[in-house]
């Protein structure tokens, strides 16, 4: 909140940078519809390394293909 009582909204740019979009990523829409996309979205990097570790799961737990004669 400014001194005056007033409220900065983030921009959309600022909104897509805590989600750790890259700056190079366009978004298409009204300012209400592009923040509401960027509300319901995972963090880029979150998914990153969610992806990760279930790729490293199931590299883990993957059983060997059987040799086929």
């Amino acid at each position: 909140m400014r001194p005056d009582g007033s409220v900065r909204y983030f921009t959309v740019r600022e909104s897509a940078r805590l989600q750790t979009f890259p700056d190079e990523f366009l978004f298409h829409g009204s300012w209400t519809e592009t923040m509401r996309q960027l509300g319901n979205a995972v963090p880029v990097d979150l998914a990153y390394i969610v992806a990760s570790s279930v790729k490293t799961h199931l590299d883990l737990t993957a059983t060997p293909a059987k040799n086929k004669p």
